[in-house]
């Protein structure tokens, strides 16, 4: 075996451990974004495993990247939009997630029952209308209750960036969910 061989396996040995230590850590969170996108634990566990195994094959090239979070994260994500494509769906935020029992209320929310329904829907709707990357830093803050810290490892995005996109993103939803004080009840 040559020199040059020998220093190749140890690189690849030390890729596949930098490998299979990235998925301990990454595969949860994977697994909870894709779910807010896909709404099936199912899928979005094969999603996650997609991303992955995709992963797997360019670790060569995802961990000599200067940001592998963002790197694997975009993989992740077009994961998830090929899996929607075969179905023919948007991608879009969990609706369903947001009658989940985990879910933290929304502040303001009626008591009413069929309005809570109506702004539940009128706020999906809005968290649409926002850019991916302030949608996808609101769902994982605000449906999925992940901390910053945790939406960095699964995006790949530093938390001072993290928290921009919710600034921007609460502002944004701010002014599609405004209604003059004299309207009643969810915007149309």
């Amino acid at each position: 075996m040559s020199a040059q061989h020998a220093v190749k396996r140890a690189a690849d040995g030390e890729n596949l451990a930098a490998y299979e230590a990235f998925v301990r850590r990454k595969r949860p969170g994977y697994a909870k974004w894709a779910y807010s996108r896909l709404l099936s634990w199912e899928d979005a566990r094969e999603a996650a495993s997609d991303a992955l195994f995709k992963i797997y094959l360019k670790r060569h090239e995802a961990f000599a990247d200067a940001n592998t979070d963002a790197f694997a994260f975009k993989i992740l994500h077009d994961s998830v939009v090929d899996m929607l494509r075969k179905r023919d769906r948007r991608p879009t935020v969990a609706i369903g997630l947001a009658f989940e029992e985990t879910v933290q209320p929304i502040a303001g929310i009626p008591s009413d029952e069929f309005e809570q329904v109506l702004l539940r829907l009128d706020v999906h709707q809005a968290v649409l209308r926002l850019s991916d990357r302030q949608r996808t830093c609101i769902s994982l803050r605000y449906v999925l209750g992940c901390p910053d810290q945790e939406i960095s490892d699964i995006t790949g995005l530093n938390c001072s960036t993290i928290r921009s996109h919710l600034a921007a993103g609460r502002e944004a939803l701010a002014a599609l969910l405004h209604r003059p004080d004299d309207e009643k009840g969810p915007r149309p």
